[in-house]
């Protein structure tokens, strides 16, 4: 029975992980990126750490599962002053990362480890078992708490820090290259479309569309 169990949550975290995925939109401009940052702030249980946990998101392009598996180790130094970047191993790839922390989340991370209620090798640990890191579930429930009832965050998950990543990157720079490599895509098509670029440039070319 227990094992039955195990597998069908697997299975229905597996599911809800594709949803994720497939329904995720950028957040394209930063109205909506601010929005998302005030919703986090004012109606989140834990908003330091959550506004910590987006930051860091939308500015690496990182997997959810692999901003939860960061340790306190990987933002501090031994003097527990704040690093500017720390090197991971990606949990779908095996691939090496280099995860960057900007002045404005470093001053972040510094808050938030100041404040938190209770102290663990985790950077982002779970409420209810503090030897381990929070699910991808509780922040796939966090995104959807957000989203709801805000039109303009339609499309709003958790993966949605990665697309956004992508997106502003690629509209800064109009350089695909590095993010095919960066997202282990196969094609720049499939890249252009993963940021919303693809769908962007479409509904242009029909809003402007006429015979």
């Amino acid at each position: 029975m227990l094992l039955y169990r195990c597998i069908q949550y697997r299975i229905e975290v597996a599911i809800m992980a594709k949803r994720h995925i497939q329904h995720s939109e950028p957040l394209r401009s930063m109205k909506q990126i601010n929005l998302v940052r005030s919703l986090i702030e004012t109606s989140t249980d834990y908003p330091l750490r959550n506004r910590l946990l987006f930051d860091i998101g939308i500015n690496n392009g990182i997997r959810t599962i692999d901003i939860l598996a960061l340790s306190v180790n990987d933002v501090v130094d031994q003097n527990g002053n704040p690093k500017s970047e720390t090197t991971i191993v990606e949990s779908k790839t095996g691939k090496t990362r280099t995860v960057r922390f900007n002045k404005d989340i470093q001053a972040e991370i510094k808050t938030y480890l100041a404040k938190r209620m209770f102290k663990s090798d985790w950077l982002f640990p779970s409420t209810k078992q503090r030897d381990k890191h929070l699910s991808t579930q509780a922040i796939y429930r966090m995104f959807k708490r957000i989203s709801d009832g805000e039109p303009s965050l339609k499309g709003l998950t958790a993966h949605s820090m990665r697309r956004t990543f992508g997106y502003h990157f690629y509209k800064r720079t109009h350089d695909i290259v590095p993010l095919m490599k960066l997202f282990n895509h196969s094609s720049q098509a499939i890249t252009l479309r993963y940021i919303g670029i693809e769908k962007e440039d479409m509904d242009k070319e029909l809003a402007n569309f006429k015979l």
